[in-house]
């Protein structure tokens, strides 16, 4: 915005619909009122200030806050704190402006000046019925204000009710803010209740719009002959779909044949969602709101209608389903030297779990491998294939983290029994590498086409926070390079060398805490991680927008190559060499800046929501931790310290991946100083330490199911 343009001339450049367009004026409003834009007349030009940071409030269970800059250069400079005072009248989760106040030794300080988006209409919290007035506590302990309620908006909620209430007023001036109840979800404890808790207070969509629902309703269960025009028909190709036991949709299936030139052609067919999902349609504007599925133990909240996530679009065996496929052709080291995308028709012979395809690998005569036969052998050259694709990952320097997960079992009632291990086995392994170099052929193909395009990035890490990251590996013993700009391969060794050690889940998760966070943009940024130039997300739609974008863009180039003449052959065939014949710009200049302008916008979206999922699964995992821990207070558990603060340090319990807080407190037998860059606390009288990574045995003292925390105290403090 460097020439001064009227909000209207912007919004119709962006190609902004009329609520965005209104958001864009409040916006640029704010802009002017805190300095970040001029405004002359009705028209605004840029006005750079410094000083001034665009961001997201986080708030902390303390009361204080920090604001995480939107902009990259900002980011680098760290975290804005925010004060309890300087908080105005801001919400964790708010989209803010905020003003440096302050630099100090452990980074800067700041004010808000300006709200820009409200991140919580609506608050889940336990109702509070008093002689004289009512309150909704929130559940949440980022957000620190108790909300007001009048009593002809309780909504008949009774004290100790939980509730999801719509906030009426925002805080002003030391005032509290006042809401209504717009839903009595029940009483604590009730069976289930912790998961409406958290669909409300990460904000997912879980009930599907009436029109939505009459769109998936439509939807023809079989596949008719006129749709099969233009397709390649892959159904007499061997083909199986591999997922966990308890998987009900199914994306993607897969295929290896042997060429008689030596190489090998691998299949990877994903479900075509965007042939029964339109753009602009109900369906596709509910599957953009939620971006993505979510997946809790018990429970899963699809993107779109069952009808067609586990019905017509999920790749069932023995039916007929169209898909979108991806041909790579591979010479004997598993390098693609040619490919073809095509739309096409499959017929999955079989549906395999994990379970049973790692079995028949170590076991090539075992009784799975005899129920199996069918497949056996393609199975069997698919993990000869796997293990040279991890090679060329691994020889790139891809960043390979294997790490077991926490799963949660039930028994036969419903209710919850315990907390395992969930290790990944060869077959895992076996589908992430074909999905990854389906992803990176497709990613590829879009690029050199200059086509505007959803990719999947994960930006350098700051290096400070490869430092100190560095510095903690280190002092395990372990050596860090940091030569170069970015120690990529330091990264890659140092996750070799820890896989199987006592440390290896510790130092995993903090080598991805110095890490950014992978998004979703359509600027092509390159994967870190995984050492790919390009890279994008094909193979889910599923249960992902993005995927979803770039099958319409696929399709639509495809499309538009039938139509076309000899030029437009490559995008059909995705034949290296014929893309030099092809013709820019591909979808025409109009349609091209259309998809950009919308791609932006598509890419923040998906991004948020994925936080958002992330988060809430995390969330509800954690939950249940702490009901099962409810149980076994006074117990005594192996663990080791996984984080150190001056009030204490965290646990993490062996194979429970359970963690707690032993507070210093606790620590009767002297009095403990916390050395922060040495990651310890040490006794000033007796020098006893507690230390990053150290192996200790606690005790549960304390579960506060309420607040969600465990305490531990160390055995024989």
């Amino acid at each position: 915005m460097s020439r001064a343009v009227t909000p209207a001339r912007l919004a119709e450049a962006l190609g902004l619909t009329d609520s965005q367009a209104a958001t864009l004026g409040r916006y640029l409003a704010e802009f002017a009122r805190v300095g970040l834009a001029a405004k002359s007349g009705s028209r605004f030009s840029r006005k750079r200030t410094p000083g001034l940071v665009l961001g997201t409030l986080r708030g902390t269970r303390s009361g204080h806050a920090f604001v995480i800059p939107d902009d990259e250069r900002e980011r680098n400079e760290g975290d804005l704190f925010i004060g309890e005072r300087s908080l105005g009248g801001a919400i964790h989760g708010d989209k803010v402006i905020a003003r440096v106040i302050a630099a100090t030794p452990r980074g800067r300080e700041g004010r808000i000046e300006a709200v820009l988006q409200q991140a919580n209409p609506t608050v889940v919290g336990r109702f509070i019925k008093l002689r004289s007035q009512s309150f909704v506590s929130p559940l949440d302990e980022k957000i620190h204000h108790d909300i007001s309620v009048a009593a002809s908006d309780a909504l008949g909620a009774t004290d100790g009710d939980i509730v999801n209430l719509e906030i009426t007023r925002r805080p002003i001036a030391g005032r509290p803010p006042w809401g209504r109840v717009i839903e009595v979800l029940g009483r604590e404890g009730t069976p289930g209740i912790d998961i409406e808790i958290i669909i409300r207070k990460h904000h997912l969509q879980h009930v599907f719009p009436d029109p939505v629902l009459r769109e998936a309703d439509e939807v023809p269960e079989k596949i008719d002959e006129a749709q099969l025009e233009g397709r390649a028909d892959l159904r007499e190709l061997l083909t199986v779909t591999i997922d966990g036991e308890t998987a009900r949709d199914f994306d993607d299936a897969v295929s290896l044949e042997a060429l008689p030139n030596g190489r090998l052609r691998l299949g990877v067919h994903i479900a075509d969602v965007s042939y029964y999902v339109r753009e602009g349609s109900a369906l596709d504007e509910e599957a953009f709101r939620r971006g993505t599925s979510v997946y809790f133990p018990e429970r899963a909240i699809p993107m779109l209608p069952e009808r067609l996530s586990n019905g017509i679009c999920s790749l069932n065996p023995q039916v007929d389903r169209l898909t979108m496929s991806a041909l790579m052709e591979l010479d004997r080291e598993g390098r693609v030297v040619d490919y073809k995308l095509t739309p096409s028709v499959i017929h999955s012979r079989e549906r395999m779990t994990y379970t049973s395809v790692n079995e028949i690998i170590n076991d090539p005569q075992g009784e799975d491998a005899s129920r199996y036969s069918g497949v056996k052998d393609m199975l069997l050259a698919m993990h000869r294939l796997t293990l040279k694709l991890i090679k060329v990952r691994e020889e790139r320097g891809a960043i390979d983290f294997d790490l077991p997960e926490a799963e949660i079992l039930f028994d036969d009632e419903g209710h919850m029994s315990g907390i395992v291990r969930s290790d990944r086995n060869i077959a895992h392994r076996l589908i992430e590498e074909f999905m990854l170099l389906a992803n990176e052929t497709v990613a590829t193909h879009l690029a050199r086409l200059s086509v505007p395009s959803l990719y999947r990035i994960h930006e350098e890490p700051n290096p400070d926070k490869v430092e100190a990251f560095g510095e903690i590996a280190e002092s395990f013993g372990h050596k860090f390079s940091m030569h170069g700009r970015v120690p990529q391969r330091a990264f890659q060794h140092l996750a070799r060398e820890i896989r199987g050690r006592p440390e290896e889940r510790m130092l995993s998760y903090l080598m991805l805490r110095s890490m950014q966070r992978a998004r979703y943009t359509p600027q092509n940024l390159g994967h870190f991680g995984l050492a790919i130039k390009t890279y994008t997300h094909f193979t889910s739609p599923i249960r992902r927008y993005p995927d979803l974008i770039v099958h319409r863009i696929l399709h639509e180039l495809i499309e538009r190559g039938r139509r076309g003449e000899d030029d437009w052959q490559a995008i059909d065939l995705g034949s290296k060499r014929a893309l030099k014949l092809v013709a820019w710009p591909v979808l025409g200049e109009e349609r091209e800046a259309s998809l950009r302008a919308s791609l932006e916008m598509i890419g923040d979206q998906s991004s948020e929501r994925e936080r958002a999922a992330a988060d809430a699964e995390r969330e509800l995992i954690n939950w249940r931790k702490v009901e099962l821990m409810a149980e076994r207070v006074g117990d005594e558990f192996d663990g080791v310290i996984t984080s150190v603060k001056d009030y204490g340090f965290y646990v993490e319990l062996n194979e429970l991946f359970i963690e707690g807080l032993v507070h210093v407190s606790t620590l009767i037998d002297d009095r403990y100083e916390y050395q922060e860059r040495k990651h310890r606390l040490v006794g000033a009288r007796r020098g006893r330490q507690f230390r990053l990574g150290d192996a200790i045995r606690v005790q549960v003292i304390r579960v506060d199911q309420a607040r969600h925390l465990i305490d531990f105290a160390v055995e024989k403090a």
